[in-house]
């Protein structure tokens, strides 16, 4: 198999962007454990504008959140089926062609977060990458305290109810659908009587919208990956993110990329100025 260091990765992926999927091939390196299974499986858009400067320019993805018995998954469709194929090419001996073949293209994500929801432990985890770590953090599961309300929409088949919250520098909107009784939502969200099906931030930057939710007569396993993680805290982890994209032009020059590319790795990294959380 072909080695990846961490220079190569950031030059790859965090900078030019060239090759935005390679970044992932040492997840294969890393061994992973089985934390649940699960047979329900909720498909969320995630609609967001990136650029405060441009907010006429919205992105969308596709989301997942995979239900276990005790622990719950919310992460990037794409970056999930990247994970199943890979792994797959990978037993077969074929992680390399997959790598640098046209069918890794399919899988483009700009998000490679993973957010455990474990319920037994009464805890949150949010693991991602911010160069050249891999950091985790834990958070309460019973971080969010909401405000019901008395209004009621119908949104696609179900009756829903809303609700609000802040969290994350953020005043969030939720609909919610008793119907479905389910205390879960995309990214952290949850702790209302009803799965979440709807929500956004009042400037409307971040939108959730379910799309799809299906049981699979097969098992989809909610693994956790043996990266190596740095336990961190929020802020701290918040920090990380805001000191990679100040410092862009200095990893791109680490990375060894040429001026014009550290040029294009400033304007790519300027129109993401607006996370999802401050």
């Amino acid at each position: 198999m072909r080695k990846y260091t961490a220079i190569k990765i950031i030059s790859f992926f965090f900078i030019i962007q060239i090759l935005p999927l390679q970044i992932f091939a040492q997840f294969f390196d890393h061994p992973s454990k089985i934390l649940d299974s699960a047979n329900l499986i909720i498909t969320y858009k995630m609609s967001w504008k990136q650029d405060t400067n441009n907010l006429e320019y919205i992105r969308q993805e596709n989301m997942i959140l995979l239900v276990g018995k005790k622990i719950s998954m919310f992460m990037s469709y794409n970056f999930y089926k990247f994970n199943l194929i890979g792994r797959k090419a990978e037993r077969e001996g074929q992680l390399d062609e997959f790598l640098h073949g046209t069918e890794r293209g399919n899988f483009k994500t700009r998000f490679t977060y993973k957010i455990y929801k474990n319920y037994p432990a009464g805890r949150i985890t949010y693991a991602d990458k911010v160069m050249p770590a891999f950091l985790q953090y834990d958070e309460n599961l019973n971080t969010f305290k909401w405000q019901l309300t008395n209004l009621i929409d119908t949104i696609g088949d179900y009756v829903a109810h809303c609700a609000y919250t802040d969290y994350g520098g953020r005043h969030w909107i939720a609909w919610y659908a008793t119907d479905i009784p389910l205390n879960d939502g995309p990214y952290k969200f949850r702790g209302l009587p009803g799965l979440i099906i709807k929500l956004y931030d009042d400037q409307k930057h971040y939108v959730f919208d379910m799309v799809s939710m299906e049981r699979s007569d097969k098992a989809m396993l909610i693994e956790y990956m043996d990266m190596g993680w740095v336990q961190t805290t929020r802020p701290e982890f918040l920090k990380a993110q805001k000191n990679f994209r100040l410092d862009i032009i200095n990893r791109a020059k680490e990375a060894g990329v040429d001026n014009e590319g550290q040029q294009r790795a400033v304007r790519s990294m300027t129109k993401r100025n607006n996370p999802i959380e401050f």
